[in-house]
Protein backbone atom coordinates (compact mmCIF):
# COMPACT_ATOMS: atom_id res chain seq x y z
CA UNK A 1 0.00 0.00 0.00
CA UNK A 2 1.48 3.34 -1.05
CA UNK A 3 2.22 5.72 1.80
CA UNK A 4 0.81 8.64 -0.17
CA UNK A 5 -2.55 6.96 -0.63
CA UNK A 6 -3.49 7.23 3.02
CA UNK A 7 -2.43 10.84 3.27
CA UNK A 8 -5.25 13.37 3.08
CA UNK A 9 -5.13 16.08 0.43
CA UNK A 10 -5.68 19.51 2.07
CA UNK A 11 -7.22 20.83 -1.14
CA UNK A 12 -9.96 18.22 -0.96
CA UNK A 13 -10.74 19.29 2.58
CA UNK A 14 -11.07 22.91 1.48
CA UNK A 15 -13.34 21.88 -1.40
CA UNK A 16 -15.58 19.89 0.95
CA UNK A 17 -15.82 22.82 3.37
CA UNK A 18 -16.75 25.17 0.53
CA UNK A 19 -19.40 22.73 -0.69
CA UNK A 20 -20.91 22.60 2.80
CA UNK A 21 -21.04 26.41 2.87
CA UNK A 22 -23.09 26.30 -0.32
CA UNK A 23 -20.81 27.48 -3.09
CA UNK A 24 -17.44 27.69 -4.77
CA UNK A 25 -15.21 30.61 -5.61
CA UNK A 26 -15.34 32.23 -9.03
CA UNK A 27 -12.74 34.96 -9.20
CA UNK A 28 -13.18 37.24 -6.17
CA UNK A 29 -16.78 36.19 -5.67
CA UNK A 30 -18.56 33.10 -4.39
CA UNK A 31 -20.66 31.21 -6.90
CA UNK A 32 -23.73 29.76 -5.19
CA UNK A 33 -24.69 26.74 -7.22
CA UNK A 34 -28.03 25.83 -5.56
CA UNK A 35 -29.84 28.80 -7.11
CA UNK A 36 -28.41 28.58 -10.60
CA UNK A 37 -28.49 24.87 -11.40
CA UNK A 38 -31.57 23.36 -12.92
CA UNK A 39 -34.53 25.10 -14.48
CA UNK A 40 -36.16 26.49 -11.35
CA UNK A 41 -34.14 29.70 -11.09
CA UNK A 42 -34.22 30.37 -14.83
CA UNK A 43 -37.98 29.84 -14.94
CA UNK A 44 -38.50 32.17 -11.99
CA UNK A 45 -36.32 34.83 -13.64
CA UNK A 46 -38.40 34.59 -16.82
CA UNK A 47 -41.72 34.83 -14.97
CA UNK A 48 -40.65 37.76 -12.79
CA UNK A 49 -39.09 39.57 -15.76
CA UNK A 50 -42.32 39.35 -17.75
CA UNK A 51 -44.42 40.56 -14.81
CA UNK A 52 -42.12 43.54 -14.38
CA UNK A 53 -42.14 44.31 -18.10
CA UNK A 54 -45.93 44.45 -18.28
CA UNK A 55 -46.25 46.55 -15.11
CA UNK A 56 -43.59 49.08 -16.10
CA UNK A 57 -44.84 49.34 -19.68
CA UNK A 58 -48.20 50.49 -18.29
CA UNK A 59 -46.52 53.03 -16.00
CA UNK A 60 -44.40 54.34 -18.89
CA UNK A 61 -47.45 54.99 -21.05
CA UNK A 62 -49.19 56.70 -18.12
CA UNK A 63 -46.24 59.07 -17.62
CA UNK A 64 -46.20 59.79 -21.36
CA UNK A 65 -49.88 60.69 -21.30
CA UNK A 66 -49.31 63.07 -18.40
CA UNK A 67 -46.54 64.74 -20.42
CA UNK A 68 -48.81 65.13 -23.48
CA UNK A 69 -46.71 62.90 -25.76
CA UNK A 70 -47.82 61.53 -29.11
CA UNK A 71 -48.08 57.83 -29.96
CA UNK A 72 -44.37 57.50 -30.65
CA UNK A 73 -43.56 59.16 -27.33
CA UNK A 74 -45.97 56.89 -25.47
CA UNK A 75 -44.46 53.80 -27.07
CA UNK A 76 -40.93 55.00 -26.35
CA UNK A 77 -41.59 55.69 -22.68
CA UNK A 78 -43.45 52.41 -22.27
CA UNK A 79 -40.66 50.34 -23.83
CA UNK A 80 -37.88 52.19 -22.03
CA UNK A 81 -39.59 51.76 -18.66
CA UNK A 82 -40.25 48.08 -19.38
CA UNK A 83 -36.83 46.92 -20.54
CA UNK A 84 -34.42 49.75 -19.70
CA UNK A 85 -33.42 48.50 -16.25
CA UNK A 86 -32.80 44.96 -17.47
CA UNK A 87 -30.66 46.17 -20.37
CA UNK A 88 -28.53 48.29 -18.02
CA UNK A 89 -28.13 45.33 -15.65
CA UNK A 90 -27.07 42.85 -18.33
CA UNK A 91 -24.71 45.34 -19.98
CA UNK A 92 -23.06 46.00 -16.61
CA UNK A 93 -22.18 42.32 -16.11
CA UNK A 94 -21.09 41.87 -19.73
CA UNK A 95 -24.02 39.81 -21.02
CA UNK A 96 -26.18 40.23 -24.11
CA UNK A 97 -29.35 41.89 -22.74
CA UNK A 98 -32.10 39.34 -22.28
CA UNK A 99 -34.59 41.83 -23.72
CA UNK A 100 -32.66 41.75 -27.01
CA UNK A 101 -31.70 38.08 -27.06
CA UNK A 102 -35.22 36.84 -26.27
CA UNK A 103 -37.94 38.20 -28.55
CA UNK A 104 -40.61 37.30 -25.97
CA UNK A 105 -39.48 40.22 -23.84
CA UNK A 106 -40.11 42.75 -26.61
CA UNK A 107 -43.40 41.05 -27.49
CA UNK A 108 -44.65 41.32 -23.90
CA UNK A 109 -43.53 44.95 -23.67
CA UNK A 110 -45.07 45.85 -27.03
CA UNK A 111 -48.35 44.13 -26.21
CA UNK A 112 -48.59 45.89 -22.84
CA UNK A 113 -47.80 49.27 -24.41
CA UNK A 114 -50.38 48.70 -27.16
CA UNK A 115 -53.04 47.72 -24.62
CA UNK A 116 -52.30 50.77 -22.46
CA UNK A 117 -52.39 53.10 -25.49
CA UNK A 118 -55.66 51.57 -26.73
CA UNK A 119 -57.16 51.93 -23.27
CA UNK A 120 -56.19 55.60 -23.20
CA UNK A 121 -57.45 56.20 -26.73
CA UNK A 122 -60.83 54.84 -25.66
CA UNK A 123 -60.99 57.50 -22.96
CA UNK A 124 -59.94 55.28 -20.10
CA UNK A 125 -57.75 56.48 -17.27
CA UNK A 126 -56.38 54.20 -14.60
CA UNK A 127 -56.72 55.40 -11.00
CA UNK A 128 -53.52 56.50 -9.29
CA UNK A 129 -53.87 53.60 -6.84
CA UNK A 130 -53.79 51.11 -9.73
CA UNK A 131 -50.74 52.79 -11.27
CA UNK A 132 -48.99 52.78 -7.90
CA UNK A 133 -49.78 49.08 -7.52
CA UNK A 134 -48.44 48.35 -11.01
CA UNK A 135 -45.26 50.27 -10.21
CA UNK A 136 -44.82 48.37 -6.94
CA UNK A 137 -45.35 45.00 -8.65
CA UNK A 138 -42.86 45.92 -11.36
CA UNK A 139 -40.35 47.02 -8.74
CA UNK A 140 -40.73 43.76 -6.83
CA UNK A 141 -40.43 41.61 -9.94
CA UNK A 142 -37.37 43.41 -11.25
CA UNK A 143 -35.62 43.55 -7.86
CA UNK A 144 -35.97 39.78 -7.67
CA UNK A 145 -34.62 39.20 -11.17
CA UNK A 146 -31.71 41.57 -10.60
CA UNK A 147 -30.60 39.64 -7.52
CA UNK A 148 -31.14 36.27 -9.21
CA UNK A 149 -29.15 37.27 -12.28
CA UNK A 150 -26.33 38.54 -10.07
CA UNK A 151 -26.22 35.26 -8.17
CA UNK A 152 -26.37 33.31 -11.42
CA UNK A 153 -23.31 35.25 -12.59
CA UNK A 154 -21.42 34.18 -9.46
CA UNK A 155 -21.53 37.56 -7.71
CA UNK A 156 -21.63 38.05 -3.95
CA UNK A 157 -24.23 39.96 -1.93
CA UNK A 158 -23.11 43.60 -2.51
CA UNK A 159 -23.36 43.40 -6.32
CA UNK A 160 -26.54 41.33 -5.97
CA UNK A 161 -28.19 44.19 -4.07
CA UNK A 162 -26.76 46.76 -6.50
CA UNK A 163 -28.16 44.90 -9.52
CA UNK A 164 -31.51 44.48 -7.78
CA UNK A 165 -31.72 48.26 -7.35
CA UNK A 166 -30.51 48.97 -10.89
CA UNK A 167 -32.93 46.53 -12.50
CA UNK A 168 -35.90 47.79 -10.48
CA UNK A 169 -35.26 51.52 -10.83
CA UNK A 170 -33.19 51.94 -13.99
CA UNK A 171 -36.15 51.87 -16.38
CA UNK A 172 -38.12 54.32 -14.24
CA UNK A 173 -35.19 56.74 -14.09
CA UNK A 174 -34.81 56.66 -17.88
CA UNK A 175 -38.58 57.09 -18.26
CA UNK A 176 -38.65 60.16 -16.03
CA UNK A 177 -35.61 61.69 -17.72
CA UNK A 178 -37.22 61.33 -21.15
CA UNK A 179 -40.33 62.97 -19.71
CA UNK A 180 -38.08 65.85 -18.51
CA UNK A 181 -38.86 65.42 -14.84
CA UNK A 182 -36.71 64.66 -11.83
CA UNK A 183 -36.80 60.88 -11.27
CA UNK A 184 -39.20 60.25 -8.41
CA UNK A 185 -37.05 57.44 -7.08
CA UNK A 186 -34.57 60.17 -6.06
CA UNK A 187 -37.04 62.26 -4.08
CA UNK A 188 -40.36 60.71 -3.11
CA UNK A 189 -40.42 56.95 -3.62
CA UNK A 190 -39.00 54.10 -1.55
CA UNK A 191 -38.42 51.89 -4.59
CA UNK A 192 -34.63 51.88 -4.29
CA UNK A 193 -34.82 51.09 -0.57
CA UNK A 194 -37.43 48.41 -1.22
CA UNK A 195 -35.27 46.88 -3.95
CA UNK A 196 -32.25 46.76 -1.66
CA UNK A 197 -34.20 44.85 0.99
CA UNK A 198 -35.76 42.53 -1.58
CA UNK A 199 -32.47 41.82 -3.31
CA UNK A 200 -30.77 41.11 0.00
CA UNK A 201 -33.49 38.63 0.97
CA UNK A 202 -33.22 36.86 -2.37
CA UNK A 203 -29.51 36.40 -1.77
CA UNK A 204 -30.01 35.17 1.80
CA UNK A 205 -32.66 32.64 0.69
CA UNK A 206 -30.77 31.58 -2.45
CA UNK A 207 -30.78 27.88 -1.48
CA UNK A 208 -34.55 27.83 -2.12
CA UNK A 209 -35.25 29.85 -5.31
CA UNK A 210 -39.04 29.74 -4.94
CA UNK A 211 -38.97 31.04 -1.37
CA UNK A 212 -36.36 33.63 -2.36
CA UNK A 213 -38.57 35.00 -5.13
CA UNK A 214 -41.80 35.00 -3.12
CA UNK A 215 -40.34 36.57 0.02
CA UNK A 216 -38.13 39.04 -1.84
CA UNK A 217 -40.94 40.21 -4.11
CA UNK A 218 -43.47 40.46 -1.27
CA UNK A 219 -41.17 42.58 0.90
CA UNK A 220 -40.20 44.82 -2.03
CA UNK A 221 -43.82 45.38 -3.08
CA UNK A 222 -44.91 46.11 0.49
CA UNK A 223 -42.18 48.71 1.11
CA UNK A 224 -42.80 50.27 -2.30
CA UNK A 225 -46.53 50.63 -1.60
CA UNK A 226 -45.78 52.17 1.80
CA UNK A 227 -43.76 54.81 -0.02
CA UNK A 228 -46.45 55.41 -2.64
CA UNK A 229 -49.07 55.90 0.05
CA UNK A 230 -46.85 58.43 1.79
CA UNK A 231 -46.81 56.49 5.04
CA UNK A 232 -43.02 56.58 5.25
CA UNK A 233 -40.23 58.55 3.60
CA UNK A 234 -36.50 58.75 3.92
CA UNK A 235 -35.21 61.88 5.70
CA UNK A 236 -34.42 64.87 3.47
CA UNK A 237 -32.52 68.09 4.06
CA UNK A 238 -34.33 70.31 1.56
CA UNK A 239 -37.96 71.19 1.03
CA UNK A 240 -40.86 69.05 -0.05
CA UNK A 241 -40.60 67.20 -3.38
CA UNK A 242 -42.65 68.23 -6.38
CA UNK A 243 -46.17 66.74 -6.67
CA UNK A 244 -46.12 63.09 -7.66
CA UNK A 245 -48.06 62.40 -10.87
CA UNK A 246 -48.17 59.22 -12.89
Amino acid sequence: MSGGRGRSDPRRGRDRRRARRGGRRVGPFRHHAPIVRGMDALTLIAIADRAGIVAFAISGVAVGRRAGMDLFGLATLGLVAAIGGGILRDALIGEVPRALANTDYLLYATAAVAAAVAFGAAGGRLPVAVLDAADAVGTGAFAVTGALVATEAGLDWPPAILLAILTATGGGVLRDMLATRLPHVLQAELNATASAFGGGLVFLLRSDPTAAVLVGAAVTITISMVGHRGWMRLPRLGGEPEPHHR
